[in-house]
């Protein structure tokens, strides 16, 4: 099975080993969230799909995670289609078979029909489910996660909603180019480097100083939203400590930009670590997924 496509029905078996992966996910958050202070409805799930099919994407939105990430563009953007042609019945839209932004596509809560910029795009369904689907389902929101180069901008717009590793100021300016010409906005977070150097072992960060620049950067763009920062903990070293500074980071760039609250800190091994430090949104790939499959 490719990473792109899947079956229209879905395994039974995968569909349990989703289910109890995502209840774990959701009992170690529920258990960090309180150790915190906190409470879990604060803390948005990002479940990462790299390198798994468009049909676990689709389980697990039945199962109510709406956020996922992927870091290729080149896979990212027919999985996103393949989704949404899951979601609704018949056709979606000639947008989605090109790999247009899913979440461009709504449900009218009043007539339960599917809808794209007010445009009626067929009856929604689950997917999987035989017969009409009891609770129409929205499209997922993409967040892109990877390292991006100026030339994928374009492609990215079409397909993503969020752009969590923004790192420099080329890259800002071809985003805001290319939301502009696709006539959307983009969700921006700023990544930040938490070993103390910038693009760091090649996982990209700008480094903490240079972030309240790129703050007003962002803000000053078209088609740009600034939501906050992300972080990756250094490979071999306590991951707390990495999240402390990254809260730091975040402290310093809402005194220009307050309503830039969002933290995207922690994976599968350190969500705990992140929520402790303030994290709003988790990237979680092996604990909901399973180990991560090669990539051709």
């Amino acid at each position: 099975m490719s990473a792109v496509g899947g079956p229209p029905l879905a395994d039974a078996g995968r569909r349990a080993e989703l289910r109890l992966n995502l209840a774990d996910v959701r009992d170690r958050i529920a258990v960090a969230s309180a150790a915190a202070g906190r409470a879990a409805d604060e803390l948005t799930l990002v479940a990462v799909s790299k390198t798994w099919p468009a049909a676990d994407v689709v389980l697990l939105r039945e199962l109510g995670v709406t956020d996922f990430a992927e870091n290729r563009e080149q896979e990212a953007r027919p999985k996103a289609a393949a989704v949404t042609k899951h979601l609704f019945d018949g056709e979606v839209s000639a947008a989605s078979q090109s790999g247009s932004r899913g979440a461009d596509q709504w449900i009218d809560q009043g007539t339960g029909q599917g809808t794209e910029r007010g445009r009626r795009v067929g009856q929604p369904r689950q997917a999987g489910l035989p017969g009409p689907a009891p609770i129409p389902l929205s499209p997922p929101c993409w967040h892109f996660v990877g390292q991006l180069q100026r030339n994928k901008a374009r492609s990215v717009t079409q397909w993503a909603h969020w752009v969590q590793s923004v790192d420099r100021a080329p890259l800002v300016a071809a985003l805001s180019s290319a939301a502009v010409a696709h006539g959307c906005e983009i969700v921006v977070c700023l990544q930040v480097s938490l070993d103390g150097h910038s693009a760091s072992a090649g996982r990209g960060g700008a480094a903490p100083a240079d972030i309240p620049a790129l703050g007003d950067l962002v803000v000053g763009s078209r088609g740009l939203v600034l939501a906050g920062v992300m972080g990756v903990a250094p490979r071999g070293a306590p991951a707390r400590p990495a999240f402390a500074r990254l809260r730091e980071v975040s402290d310093v760039l809402r005194r220009g930009h307050p309503d830039a609250s969002v933290i995207s800190a922690g994976m599968s091994g350190d969500l705990a670590e992140a929520v402790a430090e303030g994290a709003t949104h988790l990237r979680i790939g092996t604990a909901l997924f399973g180990q991560r499959r090669g990539v051709p």
